[in-house]
């Protein structure tokens, strides 16, 4: 039973690749991920072997396998190559959780340090609202949609897993809410069709495919400002030191191509942070933006802090990067296993 619900994972996993290959400008992405994921359910499968699953991991499993088959059919080759990056990795938790729940990767969060109090933003660097553009009206009515603070306080308080399973959620063109609970029901958790991530997670699949795209870019936001609140060094006035969409300006002179999806307004070190669903949306252009900024800054003999957040595994992130070519030696980059560090600063 085991080899035959693993080996069905692999043949759809192929068959994804086959889709995700008609995006020949992201080929070399394909590639790496690919390899990585063909990799991983092989050596699945090999140390299964015929061994009895339970109960639990053949529904979860099954539940996967009918998100992958809706992927294929919808015939979206760019979801196609996000699910190659997820579903490997996403078999291989649902495997843990329900034979050896403690060997799942959790996010510990370090000691805060710092003082008790933010301080002010050094002399020269200053931040402003993003123009009232069309996009921007648009988007802005999306990051109020009241589904996405609880949305974002679930996923921050949630275990790596529960955030890769959640993500599988989101990025399913048309999720059940039977097939989401089975997912769930394979983690120690156990989380029910009424809890706020469960709840969060299948609202945003259900989203037309016109919008899910947007709305997961606000969920990655929401869930970054939410992190970033939770430092006790900003506490006492997280609102006004965390925001979104802001430019940042140094002697007046605007330093950014775009605005920044969440800032840290507060001194001695102001933060940059640009948010991304996957690990396909960091390029070389992003990186170089970031980095742009610093020296900028640095130039003022000023500090900041430049980072990325993927919605995405350590792993696809890993992957991402080595085909990547940037200056990032300076660049944080925060993953579904570290969400938790932004907490700590």
């Amino acid at each position: 039973m085991s080899g035959t619900a693993l080996t069905q994972q692999r043949d759809l996993f192929a068959r994804l690749v086959t889709l995700g290959e008609e995006v020949t400008d992201a080929l070399d992405h394909t590639n790496v991920v690919s390899t990585l994921g063909e990799e991983e359910l092989n050596r699945a499968i090999a140390a299964i072997g015929d061994r009895v699953l339970p109960d639990a991991a053949t529904s979860a499993l099954a539940a996967l396998a009918a998100s992958v088959e809706r992927v294929i059919a919808a015939n979206d080759p760019h979801r196609a190559i996000d699910w190659i990056g997820m579903q490997p990795r996403l078999a291989l938790t649902l495997l843990a959780a329900t034979l050896n729940p403690a060997s799942l990767p959790k996010d510990v969060v370090p000691p805060s340090s710092g003082a008790t109090v933010a301080a002010r933003i050094p002399a020269g660097i200053s931040f402003s609202d993003a123009p009232r553009d069309g996009r921007a009206v648009v988007y802005s009515g999306i990051q109020a949609d009241p589904i996405l603070r609880p949305l974002a306080v679930a996923i921050a308080n949630g275990t790596p897993a529960e955030r890769l399973v959640a993500r599988a959620v989101m990025n399913d063109p048309e999720p059940t809410t039977a097939e989401a609970a089975a997912l769930f029901a394979a983690l120690p958790s156990h989380r029910t069709t009424t809890d706020p991530l469960v709840v969060g997670a299948l609202a945003i699949g259900g989203k037309a495919q016109a919008s899910n795209a947007q709305y997961r870019g606000a969920v990655v936001e929401a869930t970054t400002a939410e992190m970033l609140r939770r430092r006790p060094v900003l506490a006492n006035d997280a609102d006004r030191l965390v925001r979104r969409e802001r430019r940042f300006a140094i002697d007046g002179v605007s330093a950014d191509p775009h605005p920044f999806d969440v800032t840290v307004e507060a001194g001695p070190v102001p933060e940059l942070w640009d948010c991304k669903w996957g690990a396909r949306g960091i390029d070389a252009s992003l990186l170089a933006e970031l980095e742009d900024a610093r020296i900028r800054a640095a130039g003022s003999s000023a500090r900041i802090a430049i980072g990325v957040v993927a919605f995405d595994t350590a792993a696809i992130v890993a992957a991402r990067l080595t085909i990547v070519r940037a200056p990032r030696e300076k660049t944080r980059f925060i993953t579904l296993e570290t969400l938790g560090r932004l907490a700590a600063g």
